[in-house]
């Protein structure tokens, strides 16, 4: 970093704010992606030496403006890469926590919004969609109130979020 660790403490509650709050959801994503933001702009560069242009532009007769061009965009891959991986390979750690979480969430919403219109009915959609329960074949046909059917999907969605994490890690 090229910022003190008050320096970086500072900026953390003013630019990002909500340090100290626990977040759910799209708050902890957007949270997420403002540190990462931050680190980015705070982001130390890298210098280079004379000795990586010499090896990046290799020995040869033609030293033309390609071959300064290339050398140039090879430098510039390698430093990109020793600066970002680290802070990548943290927000994708930090994506999959947050996303990993997430269908507990939106199961505890689903949870509380059908329990809102079992009480006192809210209306809209919600009241036609009980109506035709209890027509059709009762709660009891509700196969998304099936504990092992909200496990399936939970270890559905955990794969999904795992296969996706994996093919963006860099190993």
């Amino acid at each position: 970093m090229a910022v003190s660790q008050q320096l970086w403490t500072r900026l953390l509650t003013t630019e990002v704010g909500n340090a100290e709050n626990r977040l759910y959801g799209g708050s902890q994503y957007h949270r997420v992606m403002r540190e990462f933001s931050l680190a980015t702009r705070c982001l130390r560069l890298p210098s280079i030496t004379t000795d990586e242009i010499a090896n990046a532009a290799g020995i040869g007769d033609t030293h033309d403006g390609v071959n300064f061009l290339r050398a140039s965009c090879v430098i510039a891959f390698e430093k990109a890469r020793t600066s970002f991986e680290p802070l990548l390979e943290a927000l994708r750690l930090r994506a999959v926590h947050v996303m990993s979480n997430m269908y507990e969430i939106s199961e505890y919403m689903l949870r509380q919004k059908q329990d809102r219109g079992q009480e006192g009915g809210i209306g809209g959609l919600s009241d036609s969609i009980l109506s035709e329960e209890s027509t059709v074949g009762g709660p009891s046909a509700d196969v998304t109130q099936n504990p092992q059917f909200r496990m399936l999907v939970q270890t559905i969605y955990d794969r999904f979020v795992q296969k996706c994490s994996s093919q963006v890690s860099p190993s």
